[in-house]
């Protein structure tokens, strides 16, 4: 085909995205982890509702290395309860990233049919189901019954696309920060941890002394084979 012939055939058009939410809450039943940025711990900071959002933060570790900051979907807490009752060592488990995927949101409320926390929701719930990677926009929902809907103006559109893009700077800055700050932290906690226990260790009898060594000389011996 001559470039003329190239140039004088119709280009397809790309499809026009078109959303209004329904407000059927599906995103926020089965939505699993939220991706969290500094942006929204400085809004939350400004807003003085921090506090309200500690409790379901958590540092994830992702299987390819990299660090992300998410809102962690709470497990069902009757039978996580009854476990611990059962078993006390099931407190200091984790329940693996991979079974909270389609997870409730723990902001939100079954009973009241709402976020509650609206006005304060994350970068990530304000621009969903449409994503942008630094190239080209997405949707990463294609069930959310909001697509394809009527109703939606230039305005609201580029407010989205704006939001989505910001997501995209504001998750690229927090993944290039957060392992440095986790270590730096780490760090921080392990050292004031060894200067408490050589603090406590100064104050300790001898008496007290001998019994610990006695205690841990027990624990490093072998088994016969």
């Amino acid at each position: 085909m001559s470039e003329s012939e190239e140039e004088s055939k119709p280009k397809k058009k790309r499809a026009k995205f078109r959303f209004k939410c329904q407000r059927c809450d599906q995103c926020c039943l089965t939505r699993g982890p939220i991706p969290i940025t500094l942006w929204d711990l400085e809004m939350w900071a400004r807003n003085q509702v921090l506090s309200n959002f500690l409790p379901y933060l958590e540092v994830y570790t992702k299987p390819d290395g990299g660090v992300d900051l998410i809102i962690k979907p709470l497990t069902e807490s009757e039978d996580k309860e009854k476990n611990i009752q059962e078993n006390p060592e099931e407190a200091f488990k984790e329940t693996p990233i991979e079974e909270l995927l389609d997870k409730k949101c723990p902001l939100y409320s079954k009973d009241q049919e709402q976020c509650l926390v609206y006005e304060n929701r994350p970068l990530s719930c304000r621009t969903y189901p449409l994503e942008y990677d630094g190239k080209n926009f997405s949707i990463v929902d294609l069930d959310c019954p909001g697509i394809g809907e009527e109703g939606m103006t230039k305005e609201e559109l580029k407010e989205m696309r704006d939001t989505a893009k910001t997501m995209n700077y504001e998750l690229t800055r927090i993944r290039i920060g957060l392992p440095v700050l986790n270590q730096i932290i780490s760090r921080k906690v392990m050292m004031d941890l060894m200067r408490q226990n050589m603090q406590a260790m100064s104050q300790m009898s001898d008496e007290d002394k001998a019994k610990l060594n006695d205690i841990l000389g027990k624990g490093q011996e072998q088994p016969p084979s």
